[in-house]
C-alpha cells in the first residue's frame, strides 16, 4: 500500500468486488484517505447516510443504472484534490470469477486524466463466498498493481484502455487458487450455496439445490462434496463440473438455450417489498410470494396487492444485498427481498438472458 502514499494526488484506485466490506477493508490498510463510491440503496438507510456522506464522504451511485450527477460528482471531487475508489464491476462476484463491465467505465476514468491504481483483493473469495452463509479459515492478501499513468492513458484509445482494464481487474479466484492452492476450512462451507445453484446439471429441475456441511445435494438426483480449495467431487450422480464457476456458467448459459421455456421455478416466499426515490423507500409489503416465468416477476400478497412486472417493462435490474434485488419497472423503483437461503440471482439473469435476447432479435 506505500505506492499510495507515495503517489501524488488526485487519482483513482479501482478494484475487483468480492464483499460489501471491500471498500472499509481497503481504506483500513491505506496511508491515504479514500473517497469510495458506493451504492445509492445504502444512502437510503437511515443508520448508515449520516456515516457515508460525512464522515466518509463517499459517493452516490445508482447501480444499474447511467448516473450522470455521480460523474459529475467523480470529477469534483478529483478537482478537488481527493481520492476516488470505485468497483468497475459494480456489483460483487457470485462464483469468484471476474463480472466484467462496461466499456464506457474506460471513457470515464480516461475523462477524469489522472493516474489509476489497480487492487486485487486475494482469496477474499475463498475466505466467505457472496453466497456462504458462514465465513471459513484461510489467508487473504492484498496486491497493489503498478499505477496507470495519465501520459500512458492518453497513448491509449478507448478499446485498448478498456482492455487493460478489463486484464488487470478481472482477477480469477480459480486461477489464483491454481497457482496457490491454498485451503479455506469450514465444516459448513458448502451452506448457502443453493443462493447461487439455481439449476440442477443431471435432472435439468429447478430451485432442487440444498446445502449442508461441506455437502451439496439436489433433492431429485444427486450429491456433490465442497473441498477446502472450492472444487467440487461428485459422491453420487455424474460428474459435471470441477467448481461452482464452472456450474455457474452452465446456469447462465442453459437458460437461454430453447429447451429452458419448459423450466418451472416453485415461488419464493418474500419478506420485503419496498418503493421509494433517490432518497427514501416506503414499505409496501412484508408477506408475499414471488414467482418466476418466461414473461416476468409475479408478486401475489395476502393483502391482495397483486403485480406483475413484466421484463420487457424492467429498464434495470441489480442485487443489491443478500436475497434483495433493486429494479425499475416503468420508471418506478421496486426493491423486493426473499427469504434467508432463497436464491435472488435467478430473476436476475432470466432478465438479463430476456433483454440480450430481445436485443440480438432487434438488431
Amino acid at each position: 500500500m506505500q505506492q499510495l502514499s507515495e503517489l501524488q494526488p488526485p487519482f483513482l484506485v479501482i478494484g475487483n468486488h468480492v464483499h460489501t466490506l471491500d471498500s472499509f477493508l481497503i481504506s483500513s490498510a491505506s496511508p491515504v484517505h479514500i473517497r469510495w463510491v458506493a451504492g445509492a440503496y445504502l444512502f437510503k438507510l437511515f443508520a448508515l447516510r449520516p456515516m457515508l456522506e460525512r464522515w466518509i464522504g463517499a459517493i452516490s451511485k445508482q447501480q444499474g443504472r447511467n448516473d450522470f450527477f455521480t460523474i459529475r460528482a467523480i470529477g469534483d471531487a478529483l478537482k478537488s484534490g481527493d481520492i476516488v475508489g470505485l468497483f468497475p464491476e459494480g456489483t460483487r462476484t457470485w462464483d469468484g470469477e471476474p463480472v466484467g463491465f462496461d466499456q464506457a467505465i474506460a471513457k470515464l476514468v480516461r475523462m477524469f486524466k489522472v493516474p489509476i491504481v489497480v487492487m486485487h483483493l486475494e482469496g477474499f473469495y475463498g475466505l466467505k463466498p457472496r453466497w456462504a452463509d458462514k465465513k471459513r479459515k484461510g489467508n487473504v492478501f492484498l496486491r497493489v498493481l503498478p499505477p496507470i499513468m495519465p501520459d500512458h492513458i492518453r497513448e491509449m484509445s478507448v478499446t485498448e484502455l478498456y482492455e487493460r482494464l478489463l486484464a488487470d481487474i478481472g482477477y480469477s479466484y480459480r486461477d489464483w487458487q491454481e497457482k496457490n492452492h491454498l485451503p479455506y476450512v469450514s465444516k459448513r462451507a458448502a451452506e448457502g450455496v443453493e443462493q447461487v445453484l439455481y439449476l440442477c446439471p443431471e435432472c435439468k429441475q429447478a430451485s432442487t439445490i440444498v446445502s449442508k456441511g461441506i455437502t451439496i445435494t439436489c433433492t431429485h438426483c444427486n450429491f456433490a462434496s465442497l473441498d477446502p480449495y472450492d472444487k467440487l467431487h461428485t459422491t453420487q450422480g455424474t460428474h459435471h463440473f470441477d467448481d461452482i464457476a464452472f456450474w455457474h456458467a452452465w446456469e447462465r448459459e442453459y437458460i437461454t438455450l430453447p429447451q429452458s421455456s419448459s423450466l418451472t421455478f416453485p415461488p419464493d416466499r418474500g419478506v420485503l417489498l419496498q418503493t421509494g426515490d433517490a432518497k427514501k423507500l416506503v414499505t409496501l409489503e412484508k408477506r408475499f410470494t414471488l414467482q418466476m416465468d418466461q414473461e416476468g416477476i409475479r408478486i401475489k400478497s395476502e393483502t391482495g396487492r397483486d403485480m406483475f412486472l413484466a421484463f420487457e417493462s424492467i429498464q434495470s435490474m441489480i442485487i443489491n444485498a443478500k436475497n434483495t434485488v433493486e429494479l425499475y419497472h416503468d420508471n418506478t423503483l421496486y426493491r423486493i427481498r426473499i427469504f434467508k437461503r432463497g436464491c435472488i440471482l435467478k430473476y436476475v439473469e432470466m432478465y438479463q438472458a430476456k433483454r440480450t435476447s430481445t436485443e440480438g432479435d432487434q438488431a
